[in-house]
């Protein structure tokens, strides 16, 4: 639960366990695989780390996905022989580094479409792309009564080749990717390569939301790849949490040192007014408790994102101070504590600055 400081060299960090991704990656693509289904690796909540993918390679995922070009050069660079694929639709400022870096790009405008054709073809290129239909969740893509016209110009372009279609739900709409949305995309793509005598290469219905629906369906339709990032890295179902009974959940987390430890009033004296971010804060009566301050704030990640090891517990943060309700543990001034993270806090512990990125067990995954 605490461990003496001077055996590590920087606080705080993340502590990324390269084997649990790689035994979740795998595990995982052995589920899919069952259903016939591939599965794109997506590595946004990592940014694009080469050790991250390193690991989702060695577990057998030939496809990397992140919303990022910047990511992708990073892979790219550092050796990642993986198809790379631009998980968001190319900006008009970036379409040169996204035909350079990015093998395949999910696309929803046409004119981002043609531009990606001049570039391809300038670099003496065929850039793949996949077309994003919106079936309801109002983040990208195109409306299904516009596929048809969408496609038809993308395959006038000579510098990019369509490859297939696909969907995101369970996202800003908080959409259900469920049978009834999966039967619709199936239907969409099945009239598209009627319409033009083509056959797509793949049909992504999706992110790790669609996990409740592929354990549970019979009816597959055309759907044949699914973007997974957040079940590898926490190993939870994620419409509601859960944890996969096949997957570890641990596979990273952040620690922290103490520098205040004071038994104290749980309820603060004085007139609450709003706090630094606008908010008006509510405690509880706990009586008098014995409360650890730790060098992280919200500018280092986020808070709500965090569960601390142990019997113990969060009750407040600001800017650069996290608060915790120690309710007992032994802990003391230069001790650390350590804590689990849900995607959230993973992905604001990995954006950080502050937060130094620390890998274990890299190339030792079994």
């Amino acid at each position: 639960m605490t461990h003496p400081c001077s055996n590590y060299p920087s606080f705080p960090r993340i502590e990324i366990d390269l084997a649990k991704i790689y035994r979740n990656a795998k595990s995982l693509r052995k589920i899919f695989l069952a259903k016939g289904i591939s599965m794109m690796g997506v590595t946004k909540s990592f940014l694009g780390s080469p050790e991250v993918a390193g690991a989702m390679a060695a577990a057998g995922i030939e496809l990397l996905g992140d919303s990022r070009i910047e990511n992708i050069k990073k892979m790219r660079d550092a050796g990642i022989k993986n198809t790379l694929v631009l998980i968001r639709t190319p900006a008009m400022s970036k379409i040169k580094q996204v035909v350079t870096y990015a093998d395949i790009s999910l696309n929803s405008e046409l004119e981002i479409i043609r531009l990606l054709s001049e570039e391809a073809e300038a670099q003496s290129k065929i850039h793949r792309i996949i077309l994003m239909v919106d079936l309801g969740d109002l983040r990208e893509g195109i409306l299904p009564e516009d596929m048809e016209e969408i496609l038809g110009r993308s395959l006038t372009f000579g510098g990019v080749k369509p490859i297939g279609i696909g969907t995101n739900l369970g996202c800003v709409g908080a959409i259900l990717p469920d049978q009834e949305k999966m039967d619709e995309l199936s239907r969409i793509a099945k009239g598209l390569e009627n319409k033009f005598n083509l056959h797509f290469d793949l049909i992504s219905g999706g992110n790790s939301a669609n996990y409740p629906w592929v354990k549970n369906t019979d009816r597959l339709g055309k759907i044949n790849n699914l973007r997974i990032g957040e079940m590898i890295f926490t190993g939870c179902n994620t419409i509601d949490y859960k944890p996969i009974e096949a997957l570890e959940t641990d596979t990273s987390c952040l620690v922290a040192e103490v520098i205040e430890v004071k038994l104290k009033d749980s309820l603060p004296h004085g007139i609450i007014s709003t706090d630094a971010f606008g908010n008006v804060p509510v405690f509880s009566d706990r009586g008098s408790i014995k409360r650890a301050i730790l060098e992280i704030g919200r500018q280092d990640v986020l808070t709500q994102g965090l569960t601390p090891v142990g019997d113990m517990e969060i009750i407040g943060s600001s800017s650069d101070h996290t608060i915790v309700d120690l309710k007992g543990t032994d802990v003391k001034v230069g001790d650390q504590i350590r804590f689990h993270l849900n995607y959230a806090g993973q992905l604001s512990a990995m954006t950080s600055t502050y937060i130094e990125k620390v890998y274990l067990n890299e190339g030792q995954y079994e």
